[in-house]
């Protein structure tokens, strides 16, 4: 089978694939669809959002039709910015941990406050992370190199997490996910902070089934040198696209790779902080590569079936 997208012609054919593409040929692919999207206007991005954008007095059954028709919903004002203000000065003492840490030479340290670590110098899997009895500070490496994800933030000694936790038990966010499970229990809220990312990882999934995640934005991303959480809109739906990926993901190392999507339907969630973003994992999504000089602060809070 022979294809052609944004200038690069792909052979897929069974017997010989593994020498027909590689992860060079995956980001040439993903580099030009940047060259794409950021020649995109802030009209043409506004008019992308526009159908997913709505707020806590939305009724709850259209939140969910357009989660399970487009794959995102976004609820603006989700919480109030004077919120979002009282943990602004918890934000910068964070950073300036983290950045007292990645200065040294260590790649993990602990102390009373958090534990430290360099692309999963002593944790190596998720189970781990979210599980120590303390918060864990993960700066990563490989295709997301630099990016930190701290697990567990309402652990460490910072007002963060109790101001926030309230939030993510309200019922609207148990309605809208009462088809996953009756009984959801919220569970490690964890942050992820990202500081002059200026490569990411291009568009990928967390899994090929169904996977819910929800965010909150801790600061305005308005622009794409913020580096806004990009998404491609119905691509949580077994499509062409979605069996293509999966072709040739097969024969690479990691699988999730999704470097063939809809233009029209790559959506930047630019937004102001107190924005919540409720996303199917399932679809391709991508950090979006940052300006230098520019940062960005999104909380998760991970919810288990009781």
């Amino acid at each position: 089978m022979r294809l052609s997208f944004i200038g690069l012609e792909i052979i897929l054919n069974k017997k010989n694939s593994k020498k027909s593409i590689s992860f060079n040929d995956i980001n040439y692919m993903n580099n030009e669809t940047l060259l794409y999207i950021k020649k995109l206007s802030k009209k043409e991005i506004d008019s992308r959002t526009e159908e997913l954008i709505k707020t806590c007095e939305t009724d709850v059954g259209k939140i969910k039709q357009i989660l399970n028709d487009k794959g995102i919903v976004i609820i603006k004002d989700f919480v109030p910015e004077v919120t979002i203000d009282k943990i602004s000065q918890d934000l910068k003492n964070i950073r300036e941990e983290i950045s007292s840490f990645i200065s040294t030479n260590n790649t993990f340290k602990d102390n009373a406050n958090f534990f430290f670590q360099k692309d999963n110098a002593k944790f190596t899997n998720y189970s781990e992370l979210a599980n120590y009895k303390k918060t864990v500070a993960n700066i990563r490496g490989g295709q997301d190199k630099g990016m930190i994800d701290i697990f567990n933030v309402d652990k460490c000694n910072y007002s963060l997490g109790n101001i926030l936790i309230p939030f993510f038990n309200q019922k609207i966010i148990f309605d809208i996910l009462s088809e996953e499970s009756s009984n959801l229990n919220p569970t490690n809220l964890n942050l992820y902070l990202n500081n002059d990312i200026t490569k990411t990882r291009g568009f990928h999934v967390d899994t090929y089934n169904k996977k819910i995640k929800i965010f909150l934005y801790l600061e305005d991303c308005l622009n794409l040198d913020d580096g806004p959480y990009t998404y491609v809109k119905e691509s949580h739906i077994n499509s062409r696209f979605a069996k293509i990926n999966q072709c040739i993901s097969s024969n690479l190392s990691n699988y999730t790779e999704t470097p063939f999507v809809s233009l029209e339907n790559i959506t930047p969630v630019l937004a102001k902080r107190g924005t919540l973003v409720i996303s199917d994992q399932s679809g391709s999504h991508r950090g979006f590569p940052q300006a230098l000089g520019h940062k960005r602060a999104v909380a998760v809070m991970n919810y288990i079936k009781l």
